[in-house]
């Protein structure tokens, strides 16, 4: 076979989040806080006793502090926090250890503001009071919140129509997790959700907050109406900013109080415009979520020329930017490669310059957060750039995780490294692709490493879903290396690759995780195909049997209907392992094999257009030369003059986008296969005809030869000289065959 591309493997990307500080962590004063923790089902209510409290941020769901020990038996137990965490209102209680017990008071655990005594009303999961308005709307604004910061833990495969579909499905999904962690059940919380927000609606002539109106927007799925929602809000409270600079402009004896209001306010801004751009991402309406957030920083960055030697203004400003680098980053994943480009390089900007801020403060958690953001917004930039420019890209997303791990331990911080070494070893693997030889193995090597060090921490026990991502991308990285290793050496990596695929089914379920478990089957049939091709013969078939089985598989979650591009890349892979089974079948069996495998590439041109995806219709065109052509050594001749047609068809067609000044290498190969089918058709047809074919095969030869020259493409040049030979040889044969045979009837015309 000629020119069959290698199918690259799937990466599966975990939530790879930027954790949004809420502040600078600089170094302050602390508070200790006394935390009173009471049963209220108990008549009279009861302190708990032996419970562990701790504050988390409530974006982020990052630990804040743990209390200094268990609660004692009147329910108290002591926090020490700084005194910047206390004011940023970006915190959240947590309660563990007590039995069936959950929080009623505050709503969600949210706390506002940082009082001693802080008092929790703990109520028994079901209890029907855990869903009350306080409650409900308290839990879909923290949703709304996390959406916008890539804290939804929701994992999705590195493309915009998985992407758009899981970020769709995630309502549902908290409002799932909600109902298990409250012990009702999730048709219980739909209901009363719902009623929730129907309520809001009918009271929305009356004192109805608009916050509370875009919340239960939100909760009826209407995003639109959501993001407009907040957008108004947001208008809203940035009108009382100005009015509370102008009165502060007026009565100078109280702008402390009034400066600290247009603090309040500035955070509540950037919040709600948070909210707005998570509503905006919902609908995947990226472009307006950034749009939304850089108005946020617009507003913070005129409040802190203000106020220049406020430390508070200051850490809301770097909490603004942070927020637009995100949106810009989720915007250039999505948008096309024009816009994308730009909106990519400025987020990577941004990272760049909040992970050097927080290195210099010191706090080296946080740096290393926004340095895995510099690598993921550089690495995708990387993988829509061209050439040089794309290998320094992907050099510089390395250095950057790099970065982060320098900063980061395994001890301090176990998931955030072990993400991060998953990052890395994604980059690695990206960059493997784009060069070849040593460079490549030594790259994959590193990206097999990183993910082995990632598995160290994401264990099957402790982070299922965690660990099968890292265990499907290890399985990519070895099923890459076995690509371009050494024969001898190729064998060993499939196994290990086809092992860790399968050690990720054991998590990936068709039923639980419907589009990682096709992801997976995918890769699975890949490198399955793949040992198959290096494999004996009497290896070689039951190999082809079970990657024909995963594709298969692949093919009952990815349909044209939902995933059209998936469904068509599995299509086109579906039909090289059906080949492959043809090619090594005989008689009927066979013809039947590369049949279908040549409807399966049909299949794939369904999406894969030539307006739409040039290049891939090019490569599904040339692939499908190539199946016809193998189809026509085996059938009949009554059969075999139609195929040959056919093949010839398909990479005349496939050479309108793959020219020599476009695609010279790709021009190359597909004239070469040209030249081959040509020389196949002249040889078995006869007179005119075949002197015809064989001398279009040997223009095909010379085309090809004017790329594939003797020193830089030494093995490709022998290949076509050899085919050039031999139609010349033909067509010698065949044209003094055809004068022969003109003498001939000019001796006896009869």
């Amino acid at each position: 076979m000629r020119d069959r591309p290698r199918t690259p493997l799937l990466l599966l990307l975990g939530a790879a989040c930027f954790a949004l500080p809420a502040v600078a962590q600089t170094p302050t004063s602390t508070l200790n806080l006394t935390v009173i923790v009471t049963n209220a089902i108990a008549q009279p209510p009861q302190p708990v006793k032996a419970a562990h409290v701790s504050l988390t941020h409530l974006i982020s769901a990052q630990l804040a502090v743990d209390a200094q020990g268990p609660t004692n038996p009147r329910g108290e137990a002591q926090l020490l926090i700084s005194q910047s965490a206390a004011r940023n209102g970006d915190l959240r209680i947590v309660i563990s250890g007590a039995g069936n017990l959950v929080i009623y008071e505050p709503a969600d655990g949210q706390l506002p503001g940082l009082k001693s005594p802080i008092r929790i009303v703990l109520l028994p999961k079901g209890s029907l009071a855990l869903l009350g308005p306080a409650q409900i709307q308290a839990y879909l604004r923290r949703l709304l919140l996390q959406v916008n910061n890539l804290q939804n833990q929701v994992s999705s495969l590195k493309t915009a129509s998985t992407q758009g579909q899981g970020q769709q499905q995630y309502l549902t999904t908290a409002l799932a997790d909600f109902a298990q962690a409250t012990g009702l059940s999730h048709d219980q919380v739909d209901q009363q959700v719902a009623i929730w927000a129907q309520n809001i609606k009918l009271q929305a002539a009356r004192a109805t907050t608009a916050e509370q109106k875009a919340l239960a927007a939100f909760a009826l799925k209407d995003y639109a109406t959501a993001a407009e929602d907040y957008k108004q809000a947001a208008d809203a409270t940035r009108e009382q900013i100005n009015d509370h600079e102008a009165a502060a402009a007026e009565h100078e004896k109280a702008r402390e109080n009034e400066v600290a209001a247009a603090l309040d306010d500035l955070r509540q801004l950037i919040n709600q415009s948070q909210s707005s751009a998570g509503a905006d991402q919902l609908s995947l309406k990226f472009h307006d979520a950034t749009q939304v957030l850089e108005s946020a920083f617009d507003t913070a960055s005129a409040e802190y020329k203000k106020h220049p030697d406020d430390q508070e203004f200051h850490e809301l400003l770097w909490q603004a930017i942070w927020a637009a680098a995100n949106a810009r980053w989720l915007e250039g994943e999505v948008a096309p490669a024009a816009q994308s480009l730009p909106l990519l390089s400025q987020s990577a900007s941004d990272f760049d310059l909040l992970a050097h801020e927080y290195a210099a403060q010191g706090d080296r958690d946080t740096a290393a957060v926004a340095y895995d953001g510099l690598a993921m917004a550089l690495e995708d930039e990387g993988e829509r750039a061209d050439g040089e420019k794309a290998n320094a890209l992907l050099d510089q997303a390395v250095q950057a995780f790099r970065s982060a791990l320098r900063v980061l331990t395994e001890d301090e911080m176990p998931k955030q490294w072990a993400a991060t070494q998953n990052g890395l070893g994604t980059v690695l693997m990206d960059e493997g692709r784009r060069v070849g030889g040593d460079a490549a193995i030594h790259l994959l090597n590193q990206a097999v490493q990183a993910f082995r060090n990632a598995l160290q921490v994401r264990t099957k026990t402790d982070m299922p879903e965690d660990w099968a991502m890292s265990q499907c991308n290890l399985g990519a990285a070895l099923s890459e290396e076995g690509d371009i290793a050494a024969a001898n050496k190729a064998a060993p990596l499939f196994d290990q690759a086809v092992l860790a695929f399968r050690s990720a089914l054991q998590v990936f379920t068709k039923a639980d995780s419907p589009q990682y478990w096709a992801a997976t089957q995918n890769n699975l049939g890949i490198t399955l195909k793949n040992k198959g091709e290096l494999a004996p013969a009497n290896q070689a078939v039951p190999l082809f049997d079970q990657a024909v089985r995963a594709f298969r598989s692949a093919l009952e979650v990815r349909t044209k209907a939902d995933l059209p591009q998936d469904w068509a890349a599995t299509q086109s892979s579906l039909a090289t392992a059906l080949e492959d089974q043809g090619e090594r079948a005989g008689g009927d069996k066979a013809i039947a094999l590369l049949d279908q495998a040549v409807q399966a590439l049909r299949r794939a041109l369904e999406v894969d257009t030539k307006a739409d995806l040039p290049q891939d219709w090019a490569m599904t065109q040339s692939n499908i030369g190539i199946a016809l052509e193998a189809e026509a050594e085996r059938a009949g001749k009554d059969k075999a003059p139609a195929l040959l047609d056919q093949a010839v068809h398909a990479y005349r067609s496939a050479l309108e986008v793959r020219t020599r000044a476009d695609l010279p290498q790709d021009w190359a190969h597909t004239q070469d296969s040209l030249g081959a089918v040509l020389a196949y058709e002249g040889q078995n047809a006869g007179g005119d005809k075949a002197i015809d074919l064989l001398q279009q095969a040997v223009q095909a030869y010379d085309n090809a030869l004017q790329v594939f020259t003797k020193l830089g493409f030494p093995s490709d040049w022998a290949m076509t000289m050899r085919g050039l030979a031999v139609a010349h040889e033909e067509l010698g044969d065949s044209a003094s065959a055809d004068a022969e045979s003109k003498a001939a009837d000019e001796v006896d015309p009869q």
